[in-house]
């Protein structure tokens, strides 16, 4: 089966807290395995890349923005460095 990657992706329903937790636990491996933020921040990016290329969605900006918001929310937006 073939997909156009050229298509406007459709936006995914994801659990967002769930996204959220997980993202938490990815972040304290990062911490462990990467010398600095910038490499944490390339290792994600790549991930996402890879994933977006492989299933053929990616985060639409009111999905960012919501899952911005439940960090703030939270109290806790990483800080500037890992």
């Amino acid at each position: 089966m073939s997909t156009d990657r050229t298509k406007t992706p459709a936006k995914v329903s994801v659990d967002m807290e769930k996204c959220l937790r997980v993202s938490k636990k990815i972040l304290d491996m990062l911490k462990k395995k990467t010398k600095s933020s910038a490499e944490a921040y390339f290792a994600v990016r790549l991930v996402g890349l890879f994933l977006e290329e492989r299933l053929g969605f990616k985060m639409t900006p009111d999905q960012e923005e919501e899952l911005r918001k439940l960090w703030r929310k939270q109290g806790e937006m990483p800080s500037k460095g890992l």
